[in-house]
């Protein structure tokens, strides 16, 4: 039997597979190939993934992985995007010109690919050739800004053949069909792509694991992939319920249109908080704007970064990046913890509604070290991506530190004075740890540290300061154009902040607004008047479970 315990993800949407796409990728530029390093990886990659062989015999290992998204949202996979388990395309050739039947093909739209998939390509074709043609997609710096308008267009990583359900019923962007209400969401569950094909490859993987310990879900917040993974949940509440569901609603501004009933946003959202308050374990939203369903001009800002915040591509990345460093926690090679601890320790009395951090860079100095840096250090060390809250007056949080390694506890020349705590900690955690029992008053902080940075290499946005070096640390002089930042110093937390409360009252207070009549005419009469006054109620419930800080 294996030691480790896998996770299966699902993710619904488009924005949801933004943000995977960068995870993903994440993940695969973390591999060490390496059969003589030192010491071994301090993350388990079999925790996600899994192992297994294609058509032509060889060894895969993909993503133990379901994603769902509409029609027209992922153009490049079945051309240049091949997957591993695709036969060879002399293979094709030969058999259809073998075939003596006549296939009448019609041919969509072409679609040129970008140069990351270009070189992506040339650099696969080139190691299946033997050719030792230099082609190097993780040390070039690419532009993809203007290019990216599909979560397939960066898409570096391989996934199996049941990974993709896509909802054929809709059309990525189509205006005259819109999928944009939750009821849609919920009526697509009976549809054969989910009740038989998606139930199928979820119960192929599950029985694939020996000590399966549950789900990573995420899903747009917004849309009608709200309505949708409110069912796959209900179901996996039916026939798996002993695993734990760590469930991450995200939100886009892009998917905010303001030519419509901005009331629909909050309304979708109220129905899906209040389904995760009852069929999860643990949920976590995500946004880097802080108005959340709302339209709002302050967005996430970070020091050391300067990102597009109209650009799906590059706030997922930010996204991507913190939900890769805080799962860290069930993900470590050595002394792990399972998702069931960390979701209790961090949920008591039903406070289920958990905010999330993060900063990156730290702007730390190449020449510095932790313990300077935390005296001279802003707070908060972190900031918040979730919406409408703080990470202040929390309860309980878990906070990870990644990217540094002993040797930058101390400066070399330090003097250590008996007396000083801070001289006498024996690593990065333990540092941090007692930096925050001064200046952080929560009652149940956790702290774990990694040396592994957050692997950003291509295609990773260019979205860091010029004064960040390739090793992700602050420096004195600029950084040459034609040089990536392949790593990045990350600190990102779970936090169960009293201000969750308030943005739960907000919610409902933005839902209220709609009545009988306008809601009738918002979901078509699909959603029944008392139903919605229940959530509504289950959104007052959870949200006085955030009134008292007696509750550890």
């Amino acid at each position: 039997m294996n030691s480790f315990r896998e996770c299966i993800t699902l993710q619904f949407g488009n924005y949801s597979n933004f943000i995977g796409t960068h995870f993903w990728n994440l993940q695969e530029a973390s591999f060490s190939y390496d059969e003589n390093i030192p010491k071994p990886l301090e993350v388990c990659h079999d925790v996600l993934y899994r192992e297994g062989s294609n058509l032509m015999g060889e060894v895969t290992f993909t993503p133990r992985l379901l994603c769902v998204d509409l029609m027209n949202s992922f153009y490049q996979l079945p051309k240049v995007h091949k997957g591993l388990y695709e036969p060879d395309n002399n293979e094709l050739q030969d058999n259809e010109e073998c075939s003596s039947n006549k296939i009448e093909t019609i041919q969509e739209e072409k679609i040129v690919p970008n140069e990351f998939l270009l070189d992506l390509a040339e650099e696969e074709k080139c190691l299946k050739d033997g050719d030792n043609k230099e082609i190097s997609v993780s040390e070039k710096v690419y532009d993809l800004d203007e290019t990216v308008k599909l979560w397939s267009d960066y898409l570096k990583a391989r996934f199996h053949p049941r990974t993709i359900t896509t909802v054929s019923e809709y059309k990525h962007n189509d205006p005259n069909r819109t999928f944009d209400n939750f009821a849609q969401g919920t009526a697509l569950w009976d549809s054969y792509e989910m009740k038989e094909t998606w139930v199928d490859n979820l119960r192929l993987y599950a029985e694939e694991c020996d000590y399966l310990q549950g789900f990573h879900v995420m899903m747009d917040s917004l849309n009608g992939f709200g309505g949708l993974s409110c069912k796959a949940l209900e179901y996996l509440k039916d026939d798996y319920s002993n695993k734990a569901v760590i469930a991450m609603p995200v939100m886009s501004v892009n998917q905010i249109c303001e030519e419509k009933n901005i009331d629909l946003y909050a309304v979708n959202t109220a129905l899906l908080f209040s389904s995760l308050f009852e069929h999860s374990n643990i949920f976590i939203p995500l946004t880097t704007s802080y108005g959340g369903w709302t339209k709002s001009l302050s967005n996430l800002s970070l020091e050391h970064i300067s990102y597009k915040s109209h650009l799906d591509y590059n706030t997922s990345a930010i996204l991507a990046s913190a939900v890769d460093t805080f799962s860290l926690g069930y993900r470590r090679r050595s002394q792990c913890k399972s998702m069931n601890d960390i979701c209790t320790k961090l949920t008591p009395i039903g406070r289920k509604a958990v905010s999330a951090s993060v900063q990156m860079p730290l702007g730390f100095h190449f020449k510095s070290n932790l313990m300077d840096y935390l005296e001279n250090a802003k707070l908060p060390l972190w900031q918040p991506i979730s919406p409408k809250c703080t990470t202040d007056l929390s309860v309980a949080q878990l906070i990870v530190l990644r990217g540094l390694n002993e040797k930058k506890l101390y400066a070399s020349n330090l003097i250590k004075d008996s007396k000083n705590a801070s001289h006498h900690c024996s690593s990065t955690n333990e540092m941090l740890k007692l930096f925050l029992t001064y200046c952080d008053q929560v009652r149940a902080t956790e702290v774990l540290g990694f040396e592994s940075p957050l692997e950003t290499i291509a295609p990773f946005p260019n979205i860091f300061s010029q004064y960040i070096n390739q090793d992700g640390f602050l420096t004195d002089t600029t950084r040459p154009s034609t040089s990536v930042v392949a790593k990045s110093t990350v600190i990102s937390g779970l936090h169960n902040s009293n201000s969750m409360g308030n943005m739960i009252v907000e919610l409902k207070k933005d839902s209220d607004k709609v009545k009988g009549s306008k809601l009738s005419q918002m979901f078509d009469s699909s959603i029944d008047l008392v139903d919605f006054n229940e959530c509504l109620e289950n959104l007052l419930v959870l949200s006085d479970n955030y009134s008292t800080n007696d509750c550890l």
